[in-house]
């Protein structure tokens, strides 16, 4: 008899977030992908993604949650329930891997970092009932990275038509003060031979793929070409794809990279261009931003725009050095600059980030009830006290910036803007409805604070 088990992606508690309010862009949870192509083909899998459907009641014999921080309060609630049965779970993840200690005081196995390499010995340590506490995974090459398996998936994935995820490399050297990824993923860039990339994206049934690379472009001139080659690479096999990912702003000072990019299909481009503010930039420690000049982003944005690629820009607001000033100053940047999308963010202190153990020193941090208060750490919530101005002109602040710039009327001026100068009609739509997205949740999550 085959052995079951359950992964889990919990929905956040609170009443407002990403899965349901935005939920054209759900994707499904790759860890699972990954770990379900490494796990024994004598185990049945089943996926539940709560941002498509609540748990509601299937055993098994092994129960793996993924965890970011605002959903780690249901993990500790959905793992309680199973342990009232008898069940074995786990917790990994990038909260789990930040707060190892506090997860294993509500699930039997935590497991640190990334969990491919480690996955088949947790499943013969379950099957000889001898599993450990703690697991730390490896940040090994990607060179023999296991295609991950989607037939796990919900069909409501297929059915509406959403992107298919595909990750080209991991790592991120830059160690912004603010993020976690170097921690979890380490400060080296790894990147996926080109081939695999390809021969993974050749198996996909969906013509929309995002690359969820924290940097798609990576760092160096022999990261550049790898680039150049995996674009060139989805044109010579006549993919026909229409995609997107993330990359720093200085993806447009190559003009090759730009090229392929364009004509392998990119259609967008997320840029966390962070602050208009070049003292915020220092105190984020975001060298790329620096180095490239803010007085550069507009011209940049233009570059972009006039191959065929939207930009969603994303702004953090409540750094240190931060005026009242900069939320005008940001939305007269977002219209006068054409910014296709926007993303407005409050400067959240994740754990496990650098951010976090300075406010914390400072005694600064507002919502420490652990692990409840985890559930407003979205990065629409503010959860520290500000320097430079109140906690009233910061919320304030964001909301009017969201309700100028992503209003049905704004959204579809700057829809309408991205059109013209991009001449891409997936560009466009994805400009609106961004946009009204982000707006409209946002938004939400920002009048139950003021």
């Amino acid at each position: 008899m085959s052995k079951r088990l359950l992964f889990i992606n919990p929905r956040p508690k609170t009443d407002v977030n990403l899965g349901t309010d935005v939920s054209f862009m759900n994707i499904p949870p790759m860890s699972f992908g990954y770990l379900a192509a490494c796990t024994p083909s004598d185990w049945e899998i089943k996926v539940i993604d709560e941002n498509l459907k609540r748990y509601n009641g299937e055993d098994a014999d092994l129960v793996c949650f993924t965890s970011v921080t605002n959903n780690a309060p249901r993990v500790y609630e959905l793992a309680f329930m199973f342990k009232e049965k008898g069940i074995t779970t786990i917790m990994g993840g990038i909260h789990a891997s930040m707060m190892p200690d506090e997860a294993s005081r509500f699930v039997d196995t935590v497991v640190v970092g990334e969990g491919e390499k480690v996955w088949p010995k947790i499943i013969s340590d379950f099957e000889k009932n001898r599993l450990k506490s703690y697991y730390k995974g490896e940040k090994a090459s990607l060179d023999k990275l296991p295609i991950p398996r989607r037939d796990i998936y919900s069909k409501k994935y297929k059915n509406r038509g959403l992107i298919q995820t595909v990750q080209t490399a991991r790592g991120c050297p830059m160690d912004c003060d603010f993020c976690s990824v170097t921690v979890f993923n380490g400060g080296l860039y790894r990147q996926r031979p080109v081939d695999d990339v390809l021969d993974e994206l050749e198996t996909l049934n969906s013509k929309f793929v995002f690359f969820i690379d924290d940097n798609i472009l990576g760092y160096g001139k022999a990261a550049e070409k790898r680039a150049i080659d995996l674009f060139k690479g989805i044109i010579d096999r006549g993919l026909n794809i229409k995609w997107g990912s993330q990359a720093s702003i200085n993806f447009v000072n190559n003009d090759e990279v730009l090229k392929y990019a364009s004509e392998s299909g990119c259609f967008g481009m997320f840029c966390g261009f962070e602050s208009l503010n070049e003292e915020s930039l220092k105190g984020m420690h975001k060298v790329r931003n620096l180095k490239e000049g803010v007085s550069k982003f507009k011209e940049d944005i233009r570059k972009f725009q006039d191959s065929g690629i939207g930009v969603l820009g994303s702004f953090i607001f409540g750094n240190d050095s931060d005026k009242k000033d900069i939320f005008k100053k940001t939305s007269d940047f977002i219209f006068d600059s054409g910014l296709d999308g926007s993303q407005l963010s409050i400067l959240t202190p994740f754990p496990g980030t650098k951010l976090y153990q300075r406010l914390k020193d400072e005694n600064r941090l507002t919502h420490t009830d652990y692990p409840n208060d985890w559930v407003y750490y979205d990065v629409g919530h503010l959860l520290f006290k500000p320097k430079s101005m109140t906690s009233e002109e910061l919320l304030h602040g964001t909301y009017d910036v969201y309700k100028e710039t992503t209003s049905i009327s704004s959204s579809f001026r700057r829809g309408l803007v991205s059109l013209m100068r991009t001449k891409n009609i997936y560009t466009s739509a994805t400009s609106y409805l961004c946009n009204r997205g982000y707006g409209s949740l946002f938004i939400k999550k920002l009048e139950k604070q003021i």
